[in-house]
């Protein structure tokens, strides 16, 4: 019963909470999660390239839980950028202790090759993460106050590229943000 219990740290990923929306609260890093998951299984099922689909949804499942002791880091916020990864290493070095032994590797080795993006399966992985939060994101105009079109290009575009599919999407989520005003609203940088 002690490992089941210790399964429970990583149901703390429900109270991390980030920019984004949801109703009149904010997102939690596991509904981004889930999002994420679905927006993954979407894309593997119109690539032409093979990818190892169960490595992605493991890489996405485990992504975020570094944020339990880190805390989500926005990707426009500069000053927090510096020491996410110090952060977030603190908070894998701490989880580590703290979660079932039976997953305690494949967890660690997850969200090391997430980090580390080098393998095709993080990368894509990576790239869903950061198109996620702006599909998210259409259902609340409001929350893209002070965002431009060179901007959000600048911040995750390059995730992309190697990714045809995955850039279609980006450039028609570009293009209907355009037409819909999302870009055209007061800044707050």
């Amino acid at each position: 019963m002690e490992e089941l219990v210790k399964l429970r740290k990583f149901y703390e990923l429900k109270k991390v909470y980030r920019q984004n929306s949801v109703g009149k609260r904010k997102e939690s890093s596991a509904e981004h999660t889930w999002s994420c998951l679905i927006l993954a299984d979407y894309f593997l099922s119109i690539m032409k390239t093979k990818i190892d689909r169960l490595k992605v949804y493991e890489l996405l499942m485990y992504h975020d839980v570094v944020e339990i002791y880190a805390g989500d880091t926005p990707i426009h916020k500069k000053e927090q950028k510096k020491s996410q990864k110090q952060r977030e290493l603190d908070s894998l070095n701490r989880l580590k202790h703290e979660v079932p032994k039976i997953l305690k590797t494949k967890f660690i080795d997850l969200v090391n090759e997430y980090e580390e993006n080098k393998t095709k399966e993080a990368k894509f992985a990576k790239a869903i993460d950061k198109l996620d939060a702006q599909m998210h994101e259409l259902d609340y105009k409001k929350d893209w106050k002070g965002w431009t079109e060179k901007l959000l290009r600048e911040l995750i575009q390059y995730h992309f590229t190697e990714f045809p599919e995955l850039n279609k999407g980006f450039e028609g989520l570009i293009t209907y943000a355009k037409e819909n005003g999302y870009f055209n609203q007061r800044r707050w940088i």
